[in-house]
């Protein structure tokens, strides 16, 4: 056998710890489980590199010569946890997706775990007692709407806005049409709801909050949308933390110019989804987020307004009106949102005329 034959740790492999067999190795790619005794662990600890059996020996503490070392690395690599390192495998992986990219997905598409759908469902609705105050939003169903041929040909992420408040009529509307629940489905004790936007089982994790730095009739703060009584909860008022989480989440990442009148912060309570669907439930909010943020733009499109989704997601939970649910909620996007600017180059769409005395 060659003795300049090099090995390296396969770059697939994750680290668990399981409850019966301690800590365990878990290949991302395929799937395969493999007990990591502490020894084991410390071996491709130190498998840092590509590294020839008397490399490794000679690094190894639990060394006995390097011929056995040798027939060690051969067994794991038959095993899959080594590779020998040719250029085949030194290539970066084809999908691009890193080791938790892959477990993750994996995960999903094995299914969710069993023993779910016990206990009590977490409630559709999430309450914020700490709220100083409700606006309810008016009544917008008469406002009109276009063809859905037509609003999908004009739909844009639009990045320059208007330097004027967004109407409440139409804010009002954007969220009715939208996010707004239109009932329960059955069994009722399952707490599933029926909105706008799909998603999986019916959970609907995502809650939505609005950063308002100009909107009719509405003092500059953070609200929470209740989507079941179709109002805003006043969370706080507009200071610098709000400034800066809305530069961070929106401004920042869609190379806005300012910050646009409003933005929408996308959190999920993700034990909703987790009660039905653990072991893949974050790939389904994913999917369920992706939908709402596209119902959203249409919706926008439709009514005129000017639109665009960021996907920065910044953990744990940073939103200073949201600290006492930093471990329940997970940050998983945002939309900025506004009245088009019609000086820009861009084609933005017409925002809807509203009725007189609106």
């Amino acid at each position: 056998m060659d003795t300049r034959t090099l090995f390296r740790r396969n770059p697939d492999l994750l680290l668990e710890w399981d409850d019966d067999s301690g800590s365990v190795l878990v290949d991302s790619r395929s799937g395969r489980k493999f007990v990591a005794k502490p020894e084991l662990v410390d071996l491709l600890g130190r498998l840092d590199g590509p590294l020839t059996a008397d490399e490794l020996n000679a690094r190894w503490p639990h060394q006995t010569d390097a011929d056995t070392t040798r027939t060690l690395l051969e067994r794991l690599a038959s095993a899959g946890i080594v590779r020998h390192d040719d250029k085949e495998d030194t290539e970066p992986a084809a999908d691009g997706l890193t080791p938790y990219e892959r477990a993750c997905h994996a995960g999903a598409g094995r299914g969710p775990l069993p023993g779910t759908r016990r206990g009590t469902p977490p409630p559709a609705r999430l309450c914020h007692p700490e709220a100083t105050g409700t606006v309810p939003l008016p009544d917008a169903r008469d406002l009109p709407s276009r063809a859905l041929a037509e609003v999908l040909s004009e739909r844009r992420s639009v990045r320059d806005f208007a330097a004027e408040p967004v109407p409440l009529m139409l804010l009002a509307a954007f969220l009715d049409r939208s996010a707004r629940v239109r009932g329960y489905l059955p069994p009722r004790s399952y707490e599933q709801t029926q909105r706008p936007a799909p998603s999986g089982g019916a959970r609907h994790s995502l809650e939505i909050y609005l950063v308002a730095r100009d909107v009719e009739q509405l003092p500059p703060g953070a609200y929470h949308y209740d989507a079941f009584d179709h109002a805003l909860h006043r969370l706080s008022d507009w200071n610098d933390d709000l400034a800066a989480l809305q530069h961070r989440t929106i401004t920042l990442p869609a190379l806005l110019n300012e910050a646009p009148p409003a933005g929408l912060y996308l959190a999920s309570r993700a034990d909703r989804t987790g009660w039905k669907y653990a072991g893949m439930a974050l790939s389904m909010i994913y999917r369920d987020t992706g939908c709402l943020l596209q119902t959203m733009c249409l919706t926008a499109t439709d009514l005129g307004l000017a639109s665009c989704p960021t996907g920065r997601m910044e953990v744990p939970v940073s939103a200073p009106f949201l600290q006492p649910y930093e471990q329940r909620l997970l940050h998983v996007g945002n939309l900025a949102l506004g009245l088009p600017d019609p000086a820009a180059t861009t084609t933005a769409p017409t925002p809807t005329e509203l009725p007189a005395g609106a």
